[in-house]
């Protein structure tokens, strides 16, 4: 087949040759001034030697495997992969995937306000360019009574990467959905670009605020924008001491960014133990390791999670159980 083509194009080449030696030839027979017939005839013999002579170099060009493959490349990326829909601004892919993802027509027949629910997830699933993102999430907790308070007390730290939004780093935040009288308390937040270097907040102070409901929360907060600038990441690591109540207490973990995975362990000391878990996650597969003796449990996650999932695991103080082992 290849040489087919070869000889095709070399006989094509050959006779568009041909055909312009004629045109010159002519050309040289009956200079100007000559008859205007002449002159087209000339030029139309000319005209016809030079698209022969071109069309057959595209049909040698068009036959190339290289030419094919380019071509498919091209092709199977527009069309299949629709790589070019990467290449435009929010507001464009918005537009795409609207004419995508559309309800049918039996769909809007039966649920009239459909169409809002499309928009809703594909507004959401865009909205990612603004936030800020996390992977490597791990959370190593400890509880213990804390005899000078006399509460159930959960040490814990916090260690991810973080990832920039569209304009940037946000802040990261620390705080409890509890007063500051309680005693609950933030010990450091770093964060560390991969150059080593480290932006800390040691035992900062806690400011409290009460919403319109009523809810009083108190929290600090690292702002990391001008030092993130022009990293691809920050390792981030918290630690806090949260206080609960007196003989038991909610532990509860909600991601409030999106998420590429997590993993949580949770060590009870002597005197506490689990009474209750519950796992707030959905789409993704999470595994649950807790130990006969309920004082050891391990919540792992590889897949990614939405704002709002998260774990809720209540723990007891059994008084008796310290009284036993003294």
């Amino acid at each position: 087949m290849k040489n087919f083509f070869k000889n095709i194009f070399w006989n094509y080449a050959w006779i568009g040759v041909a055909i312009l030696l004629f045109s010159i030839f002519l050309d040289l027979k009956f200079p100007t001034p000559r008859e205007m017939y002449l002159s087209i005839i000339i030029n139309f013999i000319e005209a016809i030697g030079l698209s022969i002579l071109i069309s057959s170099i595209f049909t040698s060009v068009a036959e190339s495997k290289k030419f094919i493959s380019n071509m498919q490349n091209l092709l199977e990326s527009i069309i299949i992969k629709r790589n070019f829909l990467s290449n435009i601004d929010s507001e464009g892919k918005k537009s795409a995937l609207k004419s995508l993802i559309q309800p049918t027509a039996e769909e809007l027949r039966k649920y009239p306000n459909i169409g809002d629910y499309y928009e809703y997830f594909i507004n959401k699933t865009l909205s990612i360019s603004e936030k800020s993102v996390r992977s490597n999430y791990t959370i190593n907790s400890r509880a213990y009574f804390d005899n000078d308070k006399n509460r159930i007390a959960i040490e814990g730290t916090y260690s991810y990467r973080l990832f920039p939004n569209s304009k940037g780093y946000l802040p990261i935040v620390a705080g409890f959905h509890q007063p500051k009288s309680i005693g609950s308390r933030c010990i450091y937040i770093h964060a560390t670009d991969r150059n080593g270097e480290r932006k800390s907040l040691d035992k900062p102070e806690l400011k409290e605020t009460t919403d319109n409901s009523g809810l009083v929360t108190c929290k600090t907060e690292l702002d990391i924008s001008e030092f993130g600038k022009n990293h691809e990441h920050l390792s981030v690591e918290l630690k806090v001491v949260e206080i609960g109540g007196q003989t038991e207490q909610l532990l509860q973990f909600t991601a409030l960014q999106p998420t590429d995975g997590f993993r949580f362990e949770l060590h009870c000391e002597k005197n506490i133990s689990i009474l209750d878990k519950a796992i707030f996650v959905v789409g993704a597969q999470y595994y649950v390791d807790l130990s006969d003796d309920k004082k050891n449990i391990t919540i792992t996650c590889n897949q990614w999670i939405n704002e709002g999932s998260g774990i809720a695991i209540m723990l007891q103080y059994d008084e008796s159980e310290e009284q036993a082992v003294a």
